[in-house]
């Protein structure tokens, strides 16, 4: 797996929550736009891991054009992240100068991607702030025009934001239907520790890994 990790820099609680307005002796807050949001946090990892996977060595211009493609029919329950990431891929390859199809015609290299895991978990950070981290792992396969498998393994990218307790609700999107091991429910530790993430990650790959041989 090749992992490349990015870190917002840590935000101090005195920057807070920015005030809007006071009205009928009621404060109203808004969130500051230095912290993210589920999507923002969900994005900035899948731009992690495209830039990772752009720099294959597969993804040159004589092996071009190239499509981008989910790999499974089972991705209709989680469009948004599912559409996101292919955007990102696109875009992180035409970038680099490659040229790339909007759909597959039978004469380009297919880029083709599971997302193993795409969410955000929280983690303790010091003074009540929290670690609130985009972790995206996709699994990729590059296919030649013939069918041949060029290439197969794993991307992960990390985006952390580190925010005060007090606003994750406020940045949470529960539209966004995420991979990976559901939120803690009420009464439960709403905290991850970053060796257990880890550990998730890792068998989420070797469940994926004992099912893509079975097929």
């Amino acid at each position: 797996m090749e992992i490349f990790r990015r870190n917002l820099a840590p935000i101090s609680a005195l920057a807070g929550l920015a005030f809007l307005a006071v009205a009928c002796g009621k404060v109203t807050y808004a969130v500051p736009d230095e912290y993210l949001g589920d999507g923002e946090l969900l994005a900035a990892s899948m731009e992690v891991a495209a830039v990772q996977l752009g720099e294959n060595r597969v993804l040159q211009p004589e092996n071009g054009p190239f499509v981008v493609e989910s790999l499974g029919e089972d991705d209709g329950e989680y469009d948004w992240l599912y559409s996101r990431f292919e955007d990102v891929v696109a875009q992180e390859l035409s970038s680099r100068g490659l040229e790339v199809l909007p759909e597959a015609t039978g004469e380009e290299t297919a880029v083709k991607y599971r997302l193993i895991e795409s969410r955000v978990v929280n983690a303790k950070a010091e003074r009540g702030q929290v670690r609130r981290i985009g972790r995206t792992v996709a699994h990729i396969r590059i296919y030649g025009v013939d069918g041949e498998l060029f290439w197969a393994g794993e991307y992960e990218g990390d985006f952390e934001n580190v925010v005060p307790k007090g606003v994750i609700s406020k940045l949470e999107d529960e539209r966004i239907e995420q991979i990976g091991p559901q939120r803690p429910e009420a009464g439960q530790n709403p905290f991850v520790e970053p060796l257990l993430v880890t550990g998730i990650t890792g068998a989420l790959i070797y469940l994926f890994a004992v099912s893509a041989s079975a097929e």
